[in-house]
């Protein structure tokens, strides 16, 4: 009887033993668990913390850029400021379109490459972006009837740089025609893009003309009528009656190298005003 008492005592004693080692593991699990849980918790939202602390970095310096930009639009002149604040808010660059004859030449050396130079030095290719289109030996008719800017009217440019031919027309087309010819080019220009801002300005002067400074003058007037920007580059050059002017054309009457700068640099001046770089 008694060792069937210590048996049953010893039965009890392990079980108790047993049991309280299952219920200890079974709270060390719980507390565990527990742990674990407020740690994946922690590391969550640490994760979420250093995400959200980085997005709060990119987007004070998208704020910065974005403010610095709209502090270089300030150099512009103000008829072209909407379409660069347009820009901006886009987060996109402003696209400048330069077409015209071969006075407007795609060569380096020429005007147009010296300016485009000179605007993302100035504002970054990050705020402006130019596009330079030569059209050479063809008159305002011929690329009109050929669709000759139909590229480029695809691009949906912000402003439009043109030089229409003027000079290549002269003895050519009648100045009615040339200015219905530019309203056609214009016209498509603008029903892709109704917010284009339109510049016009006229080819080189040359030496001793007689109805092309007349023909500048109607285009002049023309650009004006119409509400469109016009860029008289000739006030930069030497009197067209002189001949001190052949110094700055080759022998074919387009820009050599210091007609190029002479136009190139008024520009500049046109699009950089009250600071920027030299």
């Amino acid at each position: 009887m008694k060792k069937f008492l210590l048996i049953i005592l010893a039965i009890m004693t392990i079980s108790t033993v047993i049991g309280g080692k299952y219920h200890w593991n079974q709270k060390v699990s719980a507390v565990q668990g527990k742990l674990n849980e407020t740690e994946e918790k922690s590391k969550v939202s640490s994760e979420e913390e250093l995400k959200s602390i980085e997005n709060q970095k990119v987007e004070r310096a998208r704020e910065k850029d974005r403010l610095l930009k709209l502090d270089k639009v300030n150099f512009l002149p103000k008829e072209l400021q909407p379409a660069f604040r347009r820009a901006i808010e886009e987060s996109r660059p402003v696209h400048l379109m330069i077409t015209g004859s071969s006075s407007t030449s795609q060569k380096d050396g020429a005007w147009p490459k010296l300016l485009e130079r000179q605007l993302v030095d100035t504002y970054g290719d990050s705020l402006i972006q130019v596009t330079i289109k030569e059209i050479d030996g063809k008159t305002s008719q011929q690329v009109v009837k050929e669709n000759l800017y139909n590229d480029m009217v695809k691009t949906k440019p912000d402003i439009l740089l043109l030089e229409p031919f003027l000079l290549y027309d002269n003895g050519e087309i009648r100045m009615s025609e040339r200015l219905k010819n530019i309203s056609k080019i214009i016209k498509s220009f603008k029903k892709a893009n109704p917010d284009l801002i339109i510049l016009i300005q006229p080819a080189n002067p040359i030496y001793g003309a007689t109805y092309y400074p007349n023909e500048e003058k109607d285009l002049e007037r023309y650009a004006k009528q119409n509400d469109y920007i016009y860029v008289d580059h000739w006030k930069a050059w030497p009197n067209h009656n002189k001949k001190e002017i052949e110094e700055f054309l080759t022998e074919k009457n387009v820009p050599n190298e210091k007609g190029n700068k002479t136009w190139a640099a008024y520009l500049k001046k046109y699009f950089v005003r009250g600071g920027g770089k030299e």
